[in-house]
């Protein structure tokens, strides 16, 4: 008897469970739980929200330009027929190219045809910036300049219109190259600021470097030995060489310029001009040849002023 008692008890508790249980199922359902997924979008919607703008960073003081166009024309060995150029004519806008670009070649060549715009465009093999001097023009990143300021450039102010390009040159590298300046006469002519090697293209280095030229002038005789013997052993070697001379070089010059040449580890390339006279055209034709450069011959007439 208690045995059935017992077992009535049981079902009873466990009736009364499951109405207990399914009231609270009933209760629950009842109750709307909030979108999980919407309240994710929104909070994602939100963060992007907050999220700042997008800046735009200009660098005012990147400078790449390719200074020397080239220009495709023929190659002769006659005189250079471009019109003579004046002082003012030579320092204007100093990214502008008023000779027309020449690169130099793989072999040595000539300057043909030139004027404003117009040249022959022959690669160098360079990577890195361009310039151009007298429309020779040249690739590479470090660049150096020897450059006559004998007495005889004194005549038709050919000192003015040389410096003034030089600058202009000087100008138009991009401020990941480096330059150096070589003025010479009796012997080498460079600035203090020089003396520990290659000067970066920057701003500042060109604007120095213009003060210091402006304070140059015409003095003494042709000797450049002294300057190529600082451009080739400056700690690293240059990729192009500029000369630029008005008279006649002593008669040992391409000799020595060939055992510095012959002593580098690595191919330089000389661009040589012969400005405003004749007399000397045949060595700088010979070292620009043999050193894979460009020679041209500039006439000039003279304007006054001071450089």
């Amino acid at each position: 008897m208690v045995r059935e008692r017992w077992m009535h008890l049981m079902l009873l508790g466990f009736a009364l469970s499951i109405v207990v249980h399914v009231v609270i199922m009933l209760r629950l359902w009842a109750v709307k739980l909030p979108d999980r997924e919407d309240n994710q979008s929104a909070a994602i919607e939100l963060a992007l929200q907050e999220l700042p703008p997008a800046v735009e960073v200009v660098n005012d003081e990147l400078e790449m330009p390719d200074p020397s166009p080239l220009v495709l024309g023929p190659v002769t060995t006659d005189l250079d027929p471009t019109p003579n150029l004046g002082s003012t004519e030579a320092s204007g806008n100093p990214n502008e190219n008023l000779w027309g670009a020449i690169e130099a070649p793989g072999i040595g060549a000539v300057a043909g045809p030139g004027g404003p715009g117009s040249g022959i465009g022959i690669g160098s093999g360079k990577g890195g910036g361009g310039t151009s001097f007298f429309g020779v023009g040249g690739r590479g990143t470090r660049f150096a300049y020897i450059v006559d300021v004998s007495g005889s450039m004194e005549q038709e102010n050919r000192i003015v219109t040389a410096l003034s390009e030089l600058k202009r040159s000087l100008n138009a590298l991009p401020d990941f190259t480096q330059f150096y300046v070589v003025l010479f006469s009796n012997g080498a002519i460079r600035p203090d600021f020089e003396m520990d090697g290659w000067l970066k293209a920057t701003r500042a280095n060109k604007n120095r470097m213009a003060q210091w030229i402006d304070l140059q002038g015409p003095r003494g005789g042709t000797y450049p030995h002294e300057a190529f013997d600082i451009v080739f052993k400056l700690p690293q070697p240059p990729d192009v060489i500029f000369f630029l001379t008005d008279g006649e070089i002593p008669g040992e010059t391409n000799y020595h310029v060939h055992d510095l040449a012959a002593a580098m580890k690595r191919e330089v390339i000389i661009n040589t001009i012969g400005f405003s006279s004749e007399a000397g055209k045949d060595p700088l034709v010979q070292m620009a040849r043999e050193n894979r450069g460009v020679f041209r011959f500039v006439p000039t007439r003279g304007v006054g002023g001071n450089p």
